[in-house]
C-alpha cells in the first residue's frame, strides 16, 4: 500500500500549490522531471526535492535559486513526511 503526503509542488510561471501525492521516489522523479537532489529549504525541518540536472549554486533561498518545479517536504529522519499547516503558511509567504 502505498502512503500519500502532503507536500507543496513549485512549478515556473505558476503559484506554489499544495498537493497529495505517493511518498515514493518515482512520484517525486515525474514531477520534477529529472534526477533527485535534496538541499535545506528555509523552514526547519522541511527539504526542497529538485532537478540534479540543474545544479545550485547556493543554498537555495528564493524561488528563482531554483530552475525548474521543485517539491518541498518536511522530513522525519530518514523518510519525507507531511508538510504541517505552520510549514505551508510560512512556505508559501516565501516562495510565491
Amino acid at each position: 500500500m502505498v502512503k500519500w503526503i502532503r507536500v507543496l509542488v513549485v512549478e515556473p510561471g505558476k503559484s506554489p500549490d499544495i498537493r497529495e501525492m505517493p511518498n515514493n521516489l518515482k512520484a517525486f522523479e515525474l514531477t520534477i522531471g529529472g534526477y533527485l537532489e535534496i538541499a535545506e529549504s528555509v523552514r526547519p525541518g522541511c527539504s526542497i526535492i529538485y532537478n540534479g540536472n540543474k545544479p545550485l549554486l547556493q543554498k537555495p533561498l528564493r524561488r528563482a535559486d531554483i530552475e525548474g518545479t521543485f517539491i518541498i517536504v518536511r522530513v522525519d529522519p530518514p523518510e519525507p513526511v507531511s508538510l504541517r499547516q505552520e510549514d505551508i503558511t510560512t512556505l508559501l509567504e516565501v516562495y510565491n
